[in-house]
């Protein structure tokens, strides 16, 4: 599919970082799915994984923890 931001480039599927900031504390999940333009480098998440990913995030910036990281699967967080 061809980016509708630029229209110079075809999305491709890529897995990338995700970082969230709350209070002090940081998360980052890796190897999130997403689609990427080479061109402009915009990025896209699919809806369900949005919705996990969100989810992820929320669980490991609740914590006490300042730091936190973890890998994205589908199978990590249950659905909302």
């Amino acid at each position: 599919m061809r980016c509708e931001r630029c229209d110079q480039g075809e999305r491709r599927t890529v897995k990338r970082a995700k970082l969230a900031e709350r209070d002090g504390r940081v998360a980052v999940v890796l190897d999130v799915p997403m689609e990427e333009c080479p061109a402009c480098a915009e990025r896209w998440l699919a809806w369900d994984v949005a919705k996990r990913l969100d989810a992820l995030l929320n669980e490991m910036l609740s914590g006490d923890i300042e730091v936190a990281t973890r890998h994205y699967s589908a199978t990590d967080v249950p659905a909302a």
